[in-house]
């Protein structure tokens, strides 16, 4: 992956200053409109049960929430914002050679959300993906300017207008990364759990407009993908929310409860996979008297 880097070397977030005891897992939240919001349930839970983030990736609508949460921005403030947010917030109708709406309201929404306006600002380490329209390559965004890599990532093709940085002309992130994990760990996280809430419009049958038939495509071209980002997960999550179209902003609670209860059921995996990482960091020979504790335990039970 190509990394957009705005300065000469990279700041450390505030968020890795004071390593803790207890390894944190790396979260890439994958993009899918309203159905997004269920990646604000997963983080209630992994918060409740004081399982730290350490880095963020996000892609489209992961992106936005993965923001929020790594500036520090209360959850539940986050959640309420959600939960009146509308099309209406994001996008404004603007039909052009290159799309139907212009995504600028983002910039408003997150000044409002987190205040925070560059990436060297947040507590969690955040990498924020978009697509190269002219290379075809994914654009990771570490540094700079928070909210233009956000609009970037969040243009959807045929929908949203690309944003142009630099020399680059960008659209959503979800197109080459639709669940960022090969970002995650270029963050530098060791447990990398992947958020999947699919592209599906929601609608069975034929498409009836061109947003259908576009999320249809993209969709269909993602599912070859799965290999690619998969490999770079230790876990991933795909809470249940096929029932909800790209659209339904109106029903975040059903799609944060989704988020919560998937979770919620993947809960012992994530306590494994941060008990086996804590024994990897161990000096060997402290390693070697656990194994030896965990040997005798089981004699004991045996006997």
């Amino acid at each position: 992956m190509r990394e957009h880097r705005n300065s000469a070397h990279q700041k450390m977030s505030p968020g890795t200053a004071k390593p803790s005891q207890r390894p944190g897992i790396g979260l890439a939240l994958g993009g899918g409109f309203a159905r997004g919001f269920a990646h604000l349930g997963i983080l209630k839970v992994l918060q409740k049960y004081n399982i730290r983030v350490s880095h963020i990736a996000g892609s489209s609508v992961g992106s936005i929430l993965g923001a929020a949460y790594a500036s520090g921005a209360p959850l539940e403030r986050i959640i309420e914002t959600c939960r009146t947010l509308r099309f209406r917030d994001i996008a404004r109708w603007r039909v052009s050679r290159l799309g139907l709406a212009s995504n600028q309201r983002l910039a408003a929404l997150m000044e409002r959300v987190f205040g925070s306006g560059q990436f060297e600002d947040l507590k969690i380490p955040l990498a924020v993906v978009a697509t190269d329209l002219s290379t075809g390559e994914p654009v990771v965004f570490t540094q700079g300017n928070l909210v233009d890599a956000i609009r970037a990532s969040c243009a959807f093709p045929g929908l949203f207008e690309p944003v142009e940085i630099g020399t680059r002309c960008l659209a959503d992130g979800g197109l080459v990364a639709p669940v960022p994990t090969q970002a995650a760990r270029g963050l530098g996280a060791q447990t990398v759990i992947g958020v999947s809430v699919g592209l599906q419009d929601g609608h069975r049958g034929a498409p009836t407009n061109i947003f259908q038939v576009v999320s249809r495509a993209v969709g269909a071209a993602q599912k070859h993908q799965l290999e690619l980002w998969e490999r770079h997960a230790d876990l991933v999550l795909r809470p249940d929310v096929q029932f909800l179209a790209w659209d339904d902003f109106a029903r975040a609670d059903e799609a944060i409860e989704a988020g919560a209860a998937a979770a919620l059921r993947a809960l012992p995996r994530i306590e494994n996979l941060l008990e086996k990482k804590a024994e990897e960091e161990l000096p060997s020979d402290a390693r070697t008297v656990l194994k030896k504790r965990s040997q005798m335990w089981l004699t004991e039970v045996q006997a």
